[in-house]
């Protein structure tokens, strides 16, 4: 049983996909603490000059708590500026049009919480990629609180039924290898694809709609 444990993150980028496509399992990390101005709450979006962000406004007050305690704000108007920000830079884009329903309806759909809005979006992300795998939350599983850190992973891991942690490259600065006795680490080594994007000057770290809007079906075999 091959495992990754990830935090939900806003629009995540390919590496997040290509990670579980090798996986059997994924836990949502979602008793992470909430950290601001992080991928939780933002990602990028290729445009005519660049990219830019889009970012889910969040209260102070949530920074370090939970994640899944994290309210969005009552006010929407976040919503309109990033569904109008993704029909200007993408309504010309080969499959815009073959996935543009869901991402209207969900800026016009009230959610209650970032959690919810996060896990709409990467549910539907891992379905249209053709990725199968079981997912959970870490609130779904009965864990000791008081575990930080790689001990932490470990107790996630177990309670997962993990044979096999997946992890990314960039969490080798910071598990404690040496822990890993019962379960085997894996790191995913990610080499980002090169793909048609609607404007020239090919931009890498871009929201997983970037692929899926400009290479539709065949974004299955690219992730």
């Amino acid at each position: 049983m091959k495992v990754a444990i990830h935090q939900v993150n806003y629009m995540p980028w390919l590496g997040f996909f290509n990670k579980l496509k090798q996986a059997n399992k994924l836990v949502m990390y979602d008793i992470a603490d909430y950290t601001k101005n992080d991928v939780q709450n933002r990602n990028k979006i290729r445009t005519k000059e660049g990219w830019i962000y889009l970012t889910v406004p969040i209260e102070k007050k949530y920074y370090r708590r939970p994640f899944y305690e994290v309210l969005l704000s009552e006010n929407n108007k976040w919503q309109n500026k990033h569904w109008k920000a993704i029909k200007l830079n993408y309504s010309k884009a080969d499959y815009f049009d073959s996935y543009k329903d869901f991402f209207e309806k969900l800026y016009k759909k009230k959610f209650m919480t970032l959690l919810e809005l996060n896990e709409c979006i990467t549910i539907y992300l891992i379905k249209e990629f053709g990725i199968n795998l079981d997912i959970i939350k870490t609130t779904d599983l009965e864990l000791n609180r008081e575990l930080k850190g790689t001990e932490m992973l470990i107790e996630i891991l177990k309670k997962a039924g993990a044979t096999t942690y997946l992890a990314g490259i960039g969490s080798k600065s910071y598990l404690d290898e040496s822990k890993f006795k019962e379960i085997k680490l894996a790191y995913n080594c990610y080499i980002h694809p090169i793909y048609k994007q609607q404007f020239p000057g090919f931009q890498k770290y871009m929201s997983a709609i970037d692929l899926l809007f400009n290479m539709g079906e065949k974004s299955k075999d690219l992730i």
